[in-house]
């Protein structure tokens, strides 16, 4: 089964809860008292933080099978 089309949709997917962990942090960064300038910095590095995260567990769970294990599987 080829699942190469499915690889935009994760990154998609991994990129709306980067996105989510982002505004959960600026909302938390204003509650305190932190300027908006401070709560958007926190927000941009969780947000790539999250994001750098979430594809290095993609990259790991999409790791291409070695040539011994495709003609194992013949």
């Amino acid at each position: 089964m080829n699942r190469s089309g499915t690889t935009p949709v994760w990154v998609l997917v991994v990129g709306l809860a980067s996105l989510v962990v982002a505004l959960v942090t600026a909302m938390l960064k204003s509650s305190v008292g932190a300027p908006a300038a401070e709560a958007v910095l926190s927000a941009g590095v969780a947000f790539g933080g999250a994001f750098g995260l979430g594809l290095g567990i993609l990259g790991a769970l999409h790791r291409p099978r070695s040539t011994n294990a495709r003609r194992r599987s013949r």
